[in-house]
């Protein structure tokens, strides 16, 4: 028994691993799926998806589309990216299109591009009120 609890304990602690760090000096052109926080200070072309945190560093340069939860840029992006956060650090560069819920953008950082900001409380708010209209109109019909 003793020997399974150990597994388990390597299985927890995979689970939850730490991030995913693409080095300065490798290139990467295809897609990254992952479920880690990713940091790059290299080069990638492709798409890539996380459900966690993607940031790229001062050395990084990542061309194609990203989405994911959280974006931070102090590097260099161009493409498109979705995700519920984005920070443009002092020296971030993003030339494309953001599709977001919250952004920041630090003195220095430099957006160029489409940006359309994500608005859940609206949506909320369409679907209740058309709730009430369909209420009205069937205490209208009864």
């Amino acid at each position: 028994m003793a020997l399974m609890g150990g597994n388990d304990s390597k299985k927890s602690a995979h689970k939850d691993a730490g991030a995913t760090i693409i080095s300065s000096g490798t290139k990467i052109k295809g897609d990254i799926n992952i479920t880690s926080s990713l940091h790059i200070d290299g080069e990638i072309e492709g798409t890539i998806k996380s459900n966690n945190m993607i940031t790229i560093g001062t050395k990084g340069k990542v061309q194609g589309d990203i989405s994911t939860k959280s974006f931070v840029v102090n590097g260099s992006f161009e493409g498109t990216v979705e995700s519920d956060i984005v920070e443009i650090l002092s020296k971030g560069q993003i030339k494309g299109t953001l599709i977001y819920t919250d952004l920041t953008v630090e003195k220095g950082g430099n957006f160029e591009g489409d940006s359309k900001r994500k608005n859940k409380t609206v949506e909320v708010n369409i679907v209740e009120e058309k709730n009430k209209s369909v209420a009205k109109k069937s205490s209208q019909l009864g």
